[in-house]
Order: structure tokens, then C-alpha cells, then sequence
């Protein structure tokens, strides 16, 4: 008998990643020893409160901002609710790829006017292009909202370098705390956004160190993924070349086999040692499309093993049901 058990490959980092343990050990003072609420008066809430807007300074300071403009949130999803319900209602125009949760906090908003475009972009080409428009126009209208989530951990993200208004940040794809992101917001914006509770500084803590490291190795982590994805793409579409491939970041390869269900593919992978996504993770209890693609996202731990076991598994599964 084998008792040797294959490692499992985890390729669903635009889902989830891991904790980094710089992040985990800058978050582990705030948990017990200095655990105070950082709206208390006394010396104890005063020194957490300094904490967190060293915190706020830092992530301002690497975005380009004054740190006012920082909103700490619960995560990228009520960052996005919040650029696109805090506007001044109106048309809301949207890139098709952005994330379910900005599509959800549209519905039922409208008006006479494009009061925001929400977008996914990584270079400042529609930023440029509007506020042209707006300087054109003699309006305040419309304003751009970036969702960085996906993006910050590749692409260098901030207000004057995406030339937007609004800018969402979600520590859960930058290896840091689930349960923190935040808003940035250009100054003399007019967004309506509802009191703040209690803040989680361990969360803020971790979320800022995370974002310090996404920084630091963002150039040298862009280039190896896009090594590795295109080695994928290249082993996929030698093996399977009825299957339609496509790259939308360094680290995302979406694969659609014709006549396979994505669910089936997900499914089948996941049983064989491969954790991979259809769609969005916060969409997975919605029925996908038949023609959603299968998402592979590499991350910080993946090796070039890991993507050739993968594909020649992806590529026998398939194999196996179009024969």
C-alpha cells in the first residue's frame, strides 16, 4: 500500500492568502498585551491610538496621501460599497470584470448624470481621461473608484498614480489579516460614509505591515509570477488546445474547456490535490455560467512544480470528459 499523500497545491490566491509571519508577529502585541480600545482617554487607549495612526501615516505615506484620507473598513467588499453607495447618486458606469460586491452596490442607483466610474485598471489611462472630461465640463463629476485589491500586490496603487478619486485596498489579498481594508479618498471628495466602531488595531497593524511587504517585493513577485503563469498558459494550450486560455494579471490564468461545466472542473481538480475557483470566491454560492472559466491564481508560495503538476493534472481531467 502508498501511504505517501501528494501535497495538496493551493492555487486560489486572488481568493485568499496566507498570513506572512512578519505580518503575524507585528499584529501579536495588539492582541493581549496592548489590547486597549484605541477611543480611550487613559495612557493605555492614547498609546494604541498612536499605534494606529502610525499605522494610517504609513499606508497615507505609500499611497501618496495625507493620512485623513485613510478609511479603514472590514475588508475590500465594504470599501467598494461604500465608494459606490457614498456618492452622490447618479449613473454609475462599470468595468466588467470588477468584483460582484460593486455590481450589488449599484442596483437601484441612478440619475440624470455619471456621478462615478468604478474600475479595475492598473495604469491612469481613464483616470487622465477623466478628469479631462470633468475640467472640460466645469463639474466635480464624474469621479473614478479603483478597486486595488486584486491589483496592489503587482502594480504600483495610489490616487496620483491611477490619477482616481477613490481607491479600495483589501489586506486579505496582500498576506495580511482577513477582516481589514480600507478607503482612500482624495481630498474635497463628498462621500457619505457612516460612523466607525470600535477599531481592530491587530487587524490595522497587520494590514499595514502587509502593504509595507507587498511594496517592497512587488517588482521581483510581478516578474516571477508572470514566469510562471506563462509556463502554464504555454503547457495548457500544448496539451489541450481546444481549451481557451487567458491572462488577466501576472498571476491569473483563466481556462475554459468547451462542454465542461466550470463546477465539474473545480470539483474534479479539488479532488485530485488542486484547490482552484470559478468566479469569484464571494460569488461561489451562485450558480456559475456554462461558460465560466476556471481560475488559477499563483501566489507568493507557488513553485514551478506546483503549476506543472497542476496543469498536467487540469489537462488529464479534461482530456478525460471531451474524449
Amino acid at each position: 500500500m502508498n501511504w505517501f499523500k501528494p501535497k495538496r497545491i493551493f492555487l486560489d490566491y486572488a481568493s485568499a492568502t496566507p498570513v506572512l509571519p512578519e505580518v503575524r508577529r507585528v499584529m501579536e502585541q495588539y492582541w493581549s498585551k496592548d489590547f486597549y480600545n484605541s477611543s480611550a482617554i487613559y495612557e493605555e487607549g492614547e498609546r494604541v491610538k498612536e499605534a494606529v495612526e502610525y499605522c494610517r501615516a504609513n499606508i497615507a505615506k505609500i499611497l501618496g496621501v495625507g493620512k485623513e484620507s485613510v478609511i479603514f473598513t472590514s475588508g475590500g467588499t465594504e470599501s467598494n460599497v461604500l465608494a459606490i453607495r457614498g456618492v452622490k447618486p447618479g449613473q454609475i458606469v462599470i468595468d466588467a470584470e470588477s468584483h460582484p460586491s460593486v455590481f450589488e452596490a449599484a442596483k437601484d442607483i441612478g440619475g440624470p448624470e455619471i456621478t462615478l466610474v468604478s474600475s479595475i485598471t492598473t495604469d491612469n489611462k481613464r483616470g487622465r481621461a477623466i478628469r479631462e472630461e470633468r475640467k472640460k465640463n466645469n463639474s466635480e463629476y464624474p469621479l473614478l473608484h479603483v478597486d486595488a485589491s486584486q491589483t496592489a500586490n503587482y502594480f504600483p496603487v495610489g490616487l496620483e498614480v491611477l490619477a482616481c478619486d477613490i481607491l479600495t485596498l483589501d489586506s486579505a489579498k496582500l498576506y495580511g489579516p482577513k477582516g481589514i481594508g480600507a478607503l482612500v479618498v482624495r481630498k474635497g471628495v463628498k462621500l457619505a460614509i457612516p460612523p466607525q466602531g470600535t477599531l481592530p488595531v491587530p487587524l490595522i497593524a497587520g494590514f499595514a505591515k502587509a502593504l509595507e511587504i507587498a511594496v517592497r517585493d512587488r517588482e521581483a513577485e510581478r516578474i516571477r509570477l508572470e514566469s510562471l503563469s506563462a509556463g502554464f498558459v504555454e503547457a495548457i494550450e500544448r496539451s489541450l488546445p481546444q481549451a481557451l486560455v487567458t491572462r488577466s494579471l501576472p498571476n491569473i490564468v483563466h481556462v475554459f474547456v468547451p462542454g465542461i461545466l466550470p463546477e465539474y472542473l473545480v470539483l474534479a481538480l479539488d479532488r485530485q490535490g488542486v484547490m482552484v475557483s470559478a468566479g469569484p470566491a464571494c460569488n461561489s454560492y451562485k450558480p456559475e455560467p456554462p461558460d465560466t472559466p476556471v481560475r488559477f491564481s499563483f501566489g507568493r508560495f507557488t513553485t514551478a512544480s506546483d503549476v506543472r503538476r497542476a496543469a498536467k493534472i487540469f489537462c488529464r481531467i479534461a482530456t478525460s470528459v471531451v474524449k
